[in-house]
């Protein structure tokens, strides 16, 4: 049994959180939390102390693993940073030996910013994807990953026809999906409609409901990327009709980006259940746009958060909080008039970045939360000290807009400790 002890940190809500002091969280052997509580007595060896915070662990519902070493390239649009960096960087994965170093090196970087779930893509190569599966089974990651799927608009050696990926795929998810006790997931993972026939959309919705997985592709990314739609699907009014045509739209289907939307694709997203990935560095970062996520919460969205790596530069979850805040600031000043309705507060960008993404992710039942009977994803932060000496209705805005990733001395996920390396 292992005993962790700080300052609990625990959303409850968009709107609330609790800060519990001097709180005891003892982990059975099972991996699952046992009790919460205040007594350190006949624990062991207790990990943290007085000066620590216990946080559940992160998570990220939307990156690019084959990206993962291309961040921070700057100053090319959409459609020229998938020629020029998406491109090339998912070709390499071809090499499996490759695709291994940087699916370790993935893993390093994202347990080493406190991320204990992503839901990721993967490249075009059945062999790489396998590969990164038992990288993430070895090192303990809780992940949703797939092999990416296209056969139109995209080079000939990321191509193949949608019958020979549809099989690789369905081969891929039959080993790995609940795997590691649950702790894999597979994802089918359509790049977007400008990038798939109609034979591979409606084939990898089959497929997703018949096992049981998930569905990740992009939505509404920018203007260009709609208008593109458009010419590829005439008969569509956006990609949000096309994804409901193919059967896309699912409880289990994670839509990454959202910045062009209107009210009827709004309403067509909450009807069904899909969930809404906010990437909000990375909308910034290709000069997309700025997502509406306040208008998008009112109208009844399922939200997570994502860093879109690499075309979000920054794999840091608080910071990818900060910005969903930020930009939803920007957007209320603004406006023209000056918009009156209240931002999200600290509270919501914490539970957007635990509680709320897992039940987003349908993990709402086993992670996010720090409770018994809970998987034991967290972690421990020894944060500037200063901190503990704000009023309680003020500490936890502080550690979000000030914590860093050098500041978490320790992950756990499933109950065993998998970082970070510093």
């Amino acid at each position: 049994m292992k005993t962790l002890n700080g300052t609990l940190l625990q959303p409850q809500s968009p709107t609330e959180y609790t800060l519990q002091s001097n709180t005891t969280v003892r982990i059975d052997n099972d991996g699952r939390i046992a009790e919460v509580g205040h007594d350190k007595t006949a624990a062991g060896d207790v990990v943290g102390g007085a000066d620590c915070w216990i946080l559940p662990g992160f998570i990220d519902a939307h990156l690019h693993l084959p990206q993962w070493d291309r961040r921070g390239i700057d100053g090319y649009s959409i459609r020229e940073w998938h020629e020029k960096v998406v491109y090339p960087a998912e070709a390499r994965f071809a090499d499996v030996a490759l695709a291994e170093l940087i699916a370790e090196s993935f893993v390093d970087g994202v347990i080493g910013s406190g991320t204990t779930t992503v839901a990721a893509y993967g490249s075009p190569f059945g062999k790489a994807t396998h590969r990164c599966f038992e990288v993430f089974a070895r090192r303990g990651l809780r992940a949703i990953y797939g092999r990416m799927l296209n056969d139109v608009h995209c080079p000939d050696e990321l191509s193949a026809p949608a019958d020979r990926q549809l099989d690789e795929a369905r081969e891929i998810a039959a080993k790995w999906h609940g795997a590691e006790n649950g702790r894999l997931s597979y994802a089918f993972s359509p790049r977007q409609p400008r990038c798939c026939s109609e034979k591979l959309m409606r084939g990898a919705a089959a497929l997703a409901e018949m096992v049981g997985c998930y569905i990740q592709t992009h939505a509404g990314e920018s203007h260009d990327e709609v208008h593109a739609v458009r010419e590829s699907y005439p008969d569509s009014l956006d990609d949000i009709d096309v994804f409901a045509e193919m059967g896309l739209l699912t409880k289990r289907t994670l839509l990454g980006h959202g910045v062009v939307l209107d009210h009827d694709e709004r309403h067509q997203i909450v009807e069904t259940q899909t969930t809404l990935v906010h990437c909000p560095t990375a909308n910034l970062f290709l000069e997309a746009g700025l997502m509406d996520y306040v208008t998008h919460r009112k109208a009844g969205v399922r939200f997570a958060l994502g860093s879109s790596i690499a075309s979000g530069p920054d794999a840091f979850m608080p910071h990818v909080a900060v910005a969903c805040l930020q930009t939803a600031k920007a957007l209320k000043v603004h406006a023209i008039p000056r918009r009156a309705y209240p931002v999200p507060q600290a509270a919501e960008a914490w539970w957007l970045l635990t509680r709320g993404g897992a039940e987003a992710l349908s993990m709402g039942d086993r992670v996010g939360t720090i409770a018994a009977g809970y998987e034991a994803d967290c972690i421990i932060v020894r944060p500037e000290p200063w901190i503990a000496e704000l009023p309680p209705e003020n500490q936890a805005s502080a550690l979000l807009y000030t914590l860093k990733p050098e500041q978490i001395e320790h992950v756990f996920i499933a109950g065993k400790r998998v970082g970070p390396k510093h």
